[in-house]
């Protein structure tokens, strides 16, 4: 690097450091006494705006509006009091903006919820109604199956009653080839004769049980859907 360059660099930064040093003797105001009484000392300004300025100080920091300051910082500033009233202005149309931002958002926030929360219950509901359906289903077949029972015991009965009364019965062969004819007076006939009847009865209350149960289940599904409709409206 020539003699030329090398003094160029220097100058350059000479000059950078004497615009620092410029700017930060700019910002020191030392001690500042407001309008209101308060006193900062060592105060030195970190930001500026139109309408004031953010100060650090010794037991602190705070932003103070121009118009709170004595007349020698206000003009040490530049403070115009027009300019001032206009950045404040824009300032509140701003917050007022972002007010109106905030409580359309918040209202479709909330919408949102309430869409989600009737879209919930509807599914709920319908899911209950399937429910119902489904019991009423059952419960329809349940019944068939025991109307039917019910009179093919009655028919069964009346055929036992028959028989007993009789001389002769055709009975199943113990060695399970065709029917064989025996007295109905043999006892382990009439008692073969007898457990049937039994079983067809025991069937009988068997399904007779599974429709109370169904009834039941399907009052409580239909007192939980028609709560669920209630609560919907």
């Amino acid at each position: 690097m020539n003699h030329t360059a090398r003094f160029a660099v220097l100058a350059a930064v000479l000059f950078a450091g004497a615009a620092v040093f410029a700017a930060d003797a700019d910002r020191k105001v030392k001690t500042v006494t407001l309008k209101d009484g308060k006193v900062l000392e060592d105060a030195y300004v970190l930001d500026k705006k139109p309408n004031g300025a953010t100060i650090a100080y010794k037991d602190g920091c705070m932003f103070i509006k121009f118009s709170d300051m004595p007349l020698e910082i206000q003009q040490k500033f530049g403070y115009d009091p027009i300019k001032s009233a206009r950045y404040e202005k824009k300032q509140d149309e701003q917050k007022r903006l972002r007010e109106i931002e905030q409580a359309e958002e918040k209202a479709r926030e909330k919408k949102r919820k309430a869409d989600e929360d009737r879209h919930y219950k509807d599914r709920r509901i319908s899911q209950q109604q399937q429910k119902v359906r489904k019991l009423e289903l059952e419960l329809e077949e349940a019944q068939k199956k025991l109307d039917s029972a019910e009179k093919t015991v009655g028919e069964d009965r009346a055929a036992l009653v028959s028989t007993l009364g009789s001389q002769q019965v055709s009975i199943d062969n113990p060695w399970g080839i065709g029917r064989t004819t025996t007295s109905t007076r043999n006892s382990a006939v009439r008692n073969k004769l007898m457990k049937e009847s039994d079983a067809l009865s025991a069937k009988r209350d068997n399904l007779a049980q599974d429709v109370i149960d169904l009834r039941l289940k399907l009052e409580a599904a239909q007192k939980t859907l028609d709560a669920m409709l209630q609560n919907g409206k």
